[in-house]
């Protein structure tokens, strides 16, 4: 009996007891004295009637002072009794909604998992898309490493033959350059030549002047006849013609040299003007400047051929190192995207959790429903957890598992995950 309706009645009957020893106590001769001789009753009948009569007081007395003090004729027993079924019946209640709604968590669960199953599903076939375009990535890689590596090799066979070619212009160039200054020193003899040419051209005209002298001479000579001729009268009339014709032949010799000096000059003058650019300085140093900028044409040439080998070399080693990189990206490339069977393992391990959980809660909603049959018998939660940790493939899985809890990972625990072999399946 609960201690507090244990009160309430001890209460009660105090007080109606109390109630029945003041009536009995004052009412007591009066009862006796007046009522039983009044109405012609014997004392003994009159008693029991009077103890009757007390005890129909006292229960009614009860329940009077059990509505006035408590509400109810019961102690408060029947509200209690009311509230009591009320809150049963809505525990009932409760517990019924609360039993449909575990009834309702494997269809939860089930929308759950097909939704994981959809995810794996769709990170598988991202998956393997991205490993068939990385794969075609591969082939392109691969065919411009090849290509790469061929025109590495023609490029390494045209610079080795380059630089054979090279050494050839530079021989040549040297060659033209000897070439060059051999027809400068030949030039400048040949102007030296027809200077001496020139000079001597010119210098017959000094003979005709010599002539010329002696021409002149003659004439006087001869007109030096012609006088004493005339002296000697008759006599030396034949000596006056002979000096007469020394004196004509005299001037035909002068206009002969005169003519002859004319001739030497023209010649030294056509041969000066025929000859005018291999006299000229400028000519000659043109000549020089052309021949000098032709070589050093060459020379950049060659110069610029080299540096264009070289930078194509450059060039073709550069792509070949970033095809090579290219291609160790992609092995690391197609080695992340090892990712999605991880996460498939994962979730397929959530997916069997949270059907246990489903067959767990359809349990506990039996439970609910049937508290009174003790063979429902159910494994606690805890234990399902304990399974889903040993189930775990990797350590991370497990400090998660650890954490979510608040606990920290067993020492043995980790050191044998650390030491097992992977038991992630990879494609």
């Amino acid at each position: 009996m609960p201690q507090s309706l244990f009160g309430r009645i001890t209460l009660v009957y105090l007080a109606v007891a109390l109630s029945a020893a003041v009536v009995v106590f004052f009412a007591h001769d009066w009862f006796h004295s007046n009522l039983l001789s009044g109405i012609g009753i014997a004392q003994p009948l009159g008693d029991a009637v009077g103890t009757v009569v007390i005890l129909a007081s006292a229960f009614l007395g009860q329940r009077l002072v059990s509505i006035a003090f408590f509400r109810d004729y019961a102690y408060g027993m029947a509200t209690a009794a009311r509230d009591m079924s009320a809150k049963g019946s809505a525990v009932r209640t409760i517990t019924d909604e609360v039993a449909a709604e575990l009834n309702s968590v494997p269809d939860f669960n089930e929308v759950l998992r097909g939704q994981l199953k959809d995810v794996t599903a769709e990170t598988e076939t991202a998956a393997y898309q991205i490993t068939e375009r990385l794969q075609a990535i591969d082939d392109v890689v691969t065919r411009l490493n090849n290509f790469v590596q061929a025109s590495s090799d023609q490029a390494s066979q045209r610079i080795e033959s380059a630089e054979a070619r090279i050494n050839d212009n530079a021989h040549l160039i040297e060659e033209m350059r000897s070439y060059i200054q051999a027809r400068l020193e030949d030039a400048e003899r040949d102007q030296q030549r027809v200077n001496q040419v020139v000079n001597d051209a010119r210098a017959l005209g000094s003979l005709t002047g010599l002539v010329k002298d002696i021409a002149a001479q003659t004439n006087l000579l001869a007109l030096n006849a012609a006088i004493e001729a005339a002296r000697a009268g008759e006599a030396g009339r034949g000596f006056a013609v002979v000096a007469d014709e020394v004196r004509k032949l005299s001037s035909e010799t002068e206009s002969a040299v005169q003519k002859i000096n004319q001739g030497i000059s023209g010649v030294a003058d056509s041969i000066a003007t025929q000859f005018q650019d291999k006299l000229s300085h400028s000519s000659l140093d043109r000549e020089r400047t052309a021949l000098e900028t032709f070589a050093d044409r060459l020379s950049e040439l060659g110069g610029r051929y080299e540096d264009l080998m070289r930078s194509e070399a450059t060039v073709l080693s550069t792509i070949r190192q970033s095809s090579e990189e290219l291609a160790q990206m992609f092995v690391e490339a197609v080695a992340s995207v090892q990712f999605q069977d991880v996460t498939r393992q994962q979730l397929e391990q959530i997916s069997d959790a949270l059907g246990q959980l489903a067959a767990h809660t359809k349990i506990l909603s039996e439970r609910l429903r049937q508290s009174d049959d003790e063979s429902l018998s159910y494994r606690p939660l805890a234990e399902h957890l304990d399974d889903l940790y040993g189930k775990y493939v990797m350590q991370r899985q497990r400090d998660t598992h650890a954490q979510a809890l608040g606990k920290a990972v067993p020492a043995g625990a980790a050191a044998e995950a650390a030491s097992a072999p992977p038991q992630v399946e990879l494609f």
